[in-house]
C-alpha cells in the first residue's frame, strides 16, 4: 500500500540538514505537527519533488534554506504561471535571508520560524517575473551583482556580507557605467547610465540593504531603483537621496513603482535573482499580482 503524503512538506537544503539547531527545530516541531522532510541533492530533484508533492495533495511546502532555495521552490510551485493549491512556508537557513527579513520572519529562532511556517495563516502576495523566471524578493544588477558572480567563494566566506559592500565600492569606481534604457509598458523610453539597479518585490537584498524601501508584497507593483552612472561629487549626496528615494529633486537615484517594464543594456549585465546569477542584455519585468499564498511574519512589509 502506498503511504499517503503528509499535508506539509519541508524541503531542506542539503548543507543545512546536519546543523544541530536545524535538527533540534525539526524534532521539536514534529512533536505537535506532522510533516514530511525531503533533502534534494540537485535542483532537478527539488523541482520534481515539489510538483509531485502538490499533485499528491500537499497543502503546504516549506522552503528550508536561503534565498536561493526559496527561489527554486517558488519557481517549482509556479509551474507555467498557474497559482498552486498549496501555500508556501519559510524556514530561513541562509546567510542573508533577505526575503525573511522583509517578511518579518525571525531567522534567529528556528523553532518559532518552523512552527510559523507549518501552522501560520498564508497571505496572497505578488511575485515578480524576469524573462519568464520568477522571483519572490529582489533582482539586483550592476557592479553589486557582478561582485556576487565573480568574487571567489573563499573571499566571500572570509569577508561575509562585507564582501558585497567593500569590494562593491572598490569596483564601482573602476568599472565603466552600464548604458541602457528603460522601456515602459506604454512604449515611453528613458535612456541613461547606471552603476547599480534593484528591482524589488520585497525590500532587502545583499544581506540587509534596504534597496527598495517603498516595496510592498501586495500592491501589484515592482519597485525599480537605479543609481546613475554619473558619480556624485560627494557620497553623502547619494546617501541623502536614498533616505527619500521618490523625491523629484533626486539627481543620482531613479526610483519608480511600476507593474511592468523592460531594461536593455549596451553590454551583458550581471543580475542576481534572489541569489541566483543571470547575465543578459534585455530584461523583461512584470509583477504577478497575488500569485502565491505565503506565510508571513507579524511585521511583514
Amino acid at each position: 500500500m502506498t503511504k499517503k503524503r503528509a499535508a506539509i512538506c519541508l524541503i531542506l537544503h542539503k548543507k543545512s540538514c546536519t546543523r544541530p539547531e536545524v535538527k533540534a527545530a525539526v524534532k521539536h516541531v514534529r512533536q505537535s505537527v506532522d510533516f514530511e522532510v525531503y533533502i534534494p541533492w540537485r535542483g532537478k530533484d527539488l523541482r520534481r519533488f515539489v510538483r509531485q508533492a502538490i499533485a499528491d495533495g500537499a497543502q503546504r511546502i516549506v522552503a528550508g534554506g536561503g534565498d536561493g532555495t526559496l527561489n527554486a521552490v517558488v519557481n517549482a510551485m509556479l509551474r507555467k504561471g498557474k497559482a498552486p493549491k498549496a501555500s508556501l512556508g519559510i524556514l530561513p537557513l541562509g546567510t542573508a535571508n533577505d526575503f525573511a527579513r522583509g517578511a518579518g520572519i525571525a531567522a534567529g529562532d528556528l523553532i518559532s520560524a518552523l512552527e510559523l511556517a507549518c501552522s501560520g495563516k498564508p497571505t496572497s502576495i505578488d511575485i515578480g517575473s524576469m524573462n519568464g523566471q520568477y522571483f519572490i524578493n529582489v533582482a539586483s544588477g550592476g557592479f553589486g551583482a557582478e561582485i556576487t558572480a565573480t568574487t571567489p567563494q573563499d573571499m566571500k566566506k572570509a569577508l561575509g556580507g562585507a564582501a558585497y559592500s567593500i569590494m562593491g565600492f572598490v569596483k564601482a569606481f573602476q568599472l565603466q557605467p552600464y548604458k541602457g534604457r528603460l522601456i515602459l509598458a506604454d512604449g515611453a523610453v528613458k535612456e541613461g547610465s547606471m552603476l547599480v539597479m534593484a528591482v524589488g518585490n520585497n525590500r532587502f537584498a545583499g544581506g540587509g540593504y534596504d534597496v527598495a524601501p517603498k516595496a510592498c508584497l501586495t500592491d501589484g507593483l515592482l519597485d525599480i531603483a537605479v543609481v546613475s552612472g554619473e558619480r556624485p561629487e560627494r557620497l553623502g549626496d547619494l546617501t541623502e537621496e536614498l533616505k527619500d528615494p521618490t523625491s523629484p529633486k533626486n539627481k543620482h537615484l531613479f526610483y519608480r513603482q511600476l507593474p511592468s517594464f523592460t531594461i536593455e543594456t549596451d553590454r551583458p549585465l550581471h543580475v542576481n535573482l534572489d541569489g541566483e546569477p543571470i547575465q543578459s542584455r534585455r530584461f523583461e519585468f512584470r509583477a504577478c499580482p497575488k500569485a502565491l499564498s505565503v506565510v508571513l511574519g507579524t511585521a511583514s512589509a
